[in-house]
């Protein structure tokens, strides 16, 4: 009886540590990236682009989802509720810590908090575009500024979605600028860039893989872009900057993940997101569509976007109430 006993809570042990050396083992099934954008933005051209590297350096299937609403909430909140194991994670840009930010000031209920999730990683960074339908009597910012304030209120402008980058980015022009301009949010990017085309509305602060192609081929003419310094792929294109506008905002995208997910994950995560970004397959993708890609991770990251919230909700405190005329 004695031996049989041992021998049992010798294969219990064992089960229990097959159990937890299991648990350890991440990634072991697929891994789902939830992009809460509309296809045709930054998230969605950045998902495509590491989707191979990805799978390679995680050795498991990649699945990119798309969960799209609330100018991102809908995706947010969704990985916020998610197991915090890993297994779903959130590729987002700014726009995923405006929405919480911006309902904050606003005094409205918020979906989800910063708090909520860790950044694994930054992995590109750019100035938006502002580019303007050819119907509209303007070459440069000045010139839109002197249209704005001749008919208040008449000129529009499209973004990927209420306090979206592009939002907050023309909110911040419109404040320095003391103009009125008509916002019409769209849910995502890739949609808010056809209204333009289209000459639904008039213009619109752009990620640049969403607009360069478009440049390009005359179908929109560029007039500014909101970084500190000029992006490589437009350097005879002046910034608000230069044009005399406070308003500077940089475009940055990333990889979120639960809070509680364990270091070893985030460890996991991080390396693998590395391996990625330095691929050359994925640099060469987004060199073609002139995405700058500023990887960033551990002790570094951690110090940037800690100050970046800050910064953020001091310039969105001073745009104050945000209203469809902005």
């Amino acid at each position: 009886m004695r031996i049989v006993a041992i021998t049992a809570a010798a294969l219990a042990a064992s089960l229990v540590m097959s159990f937890v050396r299991a648990q350890d083992a991440f990634p072991s099934r697929t891994v789902t990236i939830v992009n809460p954008n509309a296809p045709g933005g930054t998230s969605d051209i950045l998902a495509r682009g590491m989707m191979d590297s990805l799978q390679r350096a995680l050795r498991q299937p990649v699945i990119t989802v798309n969960r799209v609403g609330a100018g991102g909430a809908v995706g947010g909140t969704f990985v916020a509720k998610a197991p915090a194991d890993g297994y779903h994670t959130l590729l987002n840009t700014v726009t995923h810590v405006l929405i919480p930010i911006t309902e904050s000031i606003q005094g409205r209920p918020t979906p989800y908090s910063p708090d909520d999730f860790i950044l694994l990683a930054r992995v590109t960074a750019d100035p938006l575009l502002f580019v303007v339908h050819p119907s509209l009597p303007a070459k440069s910012v000045k010139e839109m500024v002197a249209l704005a304030k001749a008919k208040p209120g008449d000129l529009t402008y499209s973004s990927p979605g209420l306090y979206s980058s592009g939002h907050i980015s023309m909110a911040m022009l419109a404040r320095s600028a003391k103009v009125n301009l008509l916002h019409a949010p769209f849910n995502g990017a890739g949609p808010a860039m056809i209204s333009v085309l289209g000459g639904h509305v008039f213009m619109m602060h752009a990620p640049v893989g969403v607009a360069s192609p478009h440049v390009e081929a005359g179908r929109v003419r560029l007039i500014a872009q909101t970084g500190a310094t000029r992006a490589p792929a437009f350097p005879d294109t002046p910034t608000l900057k230069d044009a005399g506008y406070d308003a500077e905002f940089v475009l940055w995208a990333g990889y979120f993940a639960h809070a509680k997910t364990p270091p070893a994950i985030v460890k996991t995560w991080q390396g693998a997101l590395r391996e990625s970004a330095a691929d050359p397959k994925f640099r060469a993708a987004m060199a073609k569509v002139n995405v700058t890609i500023d990887y960033l991770d551990g002790d570094a990251l951690k110090a940037w976007y800690d100050a970046e919230l800050k910064r953020l909700e001091r310039e969105l405190r001073a745009i104050g109430k945000l209203e469809s005329r902005t």
